[in-house]
């Protein structure tokens, strides 16, 4: 690939993000957004999060992880309980599945 081609990816890359991005900045700046679409962009956040989250526990080294990373599995349950019971917060949830993920492993190991 020559330089002139790299610029031109580059440049086309460019301009096509800032046409997404004027999409909803520019073309809804001084109009009411349906409802339906708010509503849409509300839930975006927590379905990406949510993804970024599922591949981070289902995903080891590129291909999904067995039964053999049953600690994984079984941390993110508690996490997911803990964030339930506490209605969301976030230092609870991290420090509980932190800790699953962390004595569960050394439980199986040195507790037998």
């Amino acid at each position: 690939m020559s330089t002139l081609q790299s610029w031109a990816i580059v440049l086309a890359l460019a301009v096509g993000t800032f046409l997404i991005r004027y999409s909803f900045i520019g073309l809804f700046a001084n109009r009411e957004m349906p409802a339906w679409l708010t509503h849409a962009l509300k839930l975006m956040v927590p379905g990406i999060f949510g993804a970024i989250v599922f591949s981070g526990v289902m995903m080891v080294g590129g291909h999904v992880a067995g039964l053999e990373q049953w600690p994984r599995y079984a941390a993110a349950a508690i996490a997911f309980g803990v964030a339930l019971k506490t209605r969301g917060n976030l230092l609870l949830t991290l420090m509980a599945g932190m800790a699953a993920l962390h004595a569960l492993p050394w439980l199986t190991t040195y507790a037998t």
